[in-house]
């Protein structure tokens, strides 16, 4: 027999609309472990606050999935209690043999004190994100430590830890108490269409939230100096937008820059725009503050684009400077200017670097492979 997995985490409330990196990895794992003898079933539990259109899904014959409303109030201060009751309902049903949490953090907490065999993917390092975007207020410093509190209390629960960088097992090497593995993250097969591989205009491609942590304003100001030297640039902004406050200051240092007609903002957008996006720009460009292994970035290479990103977290291990694409330091707008400018002028300096990160992505993004890994952390954990 098989094994039957439950999984926690972020997953499409909608099919084919994915709303940030999780739920596109989750969305692409999910089917190619289905794909496999060794898998019998696959139960996804997906907490959510909005409103989804159903409670229950099924994804052809062994994947099924569950849509459930999370706690909002309090969840970290009662370490989501009521989540938590409502996942072992689901546990005691299906009795799964593997429980895999798709992050660190809260879903993560879930996954590790709801059943066996509990497994983790890292993901975002939901602690030093939250410690980074704190300010100095009472509520922000109790967030501080009860996120600290739960990265910790996964970390030393979980009996196999995969990291998806080197960094982050460097960073978390530490505090794991059961095996910690090395398991890159699969991208969809629809974005290595070698389709992508063609001449594109000079537009730039930002995908991801549109916070403070992404730092758009400095990437706005690098691309305002880059279009100098090229007039003909265009940079399109796509992701969601949870700040009206932040994405209004966005649109005010546009229009200040006088981009009005070079800057698009969108938000949430499906997977087929974004393969379009993707495929009709020269390059995608991130200017992080922090990340570990963009979704975005695997993505792009996959669909035969250079990537400029910042030289944090675990990118250099995504992006060989000068090979695949181009890496600057955080915050060193003159340095991403240009770069950006070598990518816009220069098509065959593209195309060439693009080609590159495609031969990469498929050595380590293809879904298969990520599949195969991820059973032998199953069989690990129930060793």
């Amino acid at each position: 027999m098989g094994l039957k997995v439950l999984m926690i985490g972020a997953y499409p409330l909608e099919p084919g609309t994915v709303n940030g990196g999780i739920e596109s990895v989750t969305s692409t794992l999910v089917p190619a472990l289905a794909e496999r003898a060794d898998i019998e079933s696959i139960t996804v539990l997906r907490f959510h606050e909005g409103e989804a259109s159903t409670d229950f899904r099924s994804e052809g014959p062994k994947v099924s999935v569950h849509y459930i409303r999370g706690q909002k109030r309090l969840a970290a201060l009662t370490q989501s209690f009521l989540d938590v009751r409502r996942a072992r309902r689901i546990v005691s049903m299906v009795k799964p043999d593997i429980v895999h949490g798709q992050e660190i953090g809260r879903r993560g907490d879930i996954a590790v004190r709801c059943g066996p065999n509990p497994v983790v993917t890292v993901h975002g390092m939901v602690h030093v994100e939250t410690r980074m975007a704190a300010e100095r207020s009472f509520r922000d410093r109790l967030r501080v430590r009860l996120f600290d509190n739960i990265v910790a209390r996964v970390l030393r629960r979980a009996k196999v830890v995969i990291s998806i960088s080197e960094y982050d097992r460097d960073e978390l090497a530490g505090q794991i108490r059961g095996i910690a593995l090395r398991i890159g993250n699969p991208t969809a097969p629809e974005f290595f269409s070698p389709a992508a591989l063609a001449p594109a205009p000079p537009t730039l491609l930002y995908a991801g939230l549109l916070v403070p942590l992404q730092n758009p304003l400095g990437l706005l100001n690098a691309f305002a100096a880059a279009r100098r030297a090229v007039p003909e640039a265009r940079l399109a902004l796509i992701g969601p937008q949870p700040d009206a406050d932040y994405l209004q200051t966005i649109r005010d240092r546009v229009s200040a820059l006088g981009l009005d007609d070079n800057v698009e903002i969108t938000g949430l957008v499906d997977t087929a725009r974004i393969r379009g996006e993707i495929a009709d720009s020269r390059a995608v460009v991130l200017f992080s503050r922090q990340e570990n292994s963009p979704t975005i970035i695997a993505q792009a290479m996959a669909s035969g684009k250079p990537v400029v990103a910042s030289r944090v977290g675990g990118v250099p291990e995504m992006v060989e400077d000068g090979e695949t694409g181009f890496l600057v330091e955080s915050e060193d707008e003159v340095a991403l200017s240009d770069r950006l400018q070598a990518l816009l002028k220069d098509e065959d300096l593209c195309l060439r670097l693009g080609a590159r990160a495609h031969e990469v992505a498929r050595q380590r993004f293809m879904p298969a492979e990520v599949a195969a890994k991820t059973v032998e952390a199953y069989r690990k954990a129930l060793e």
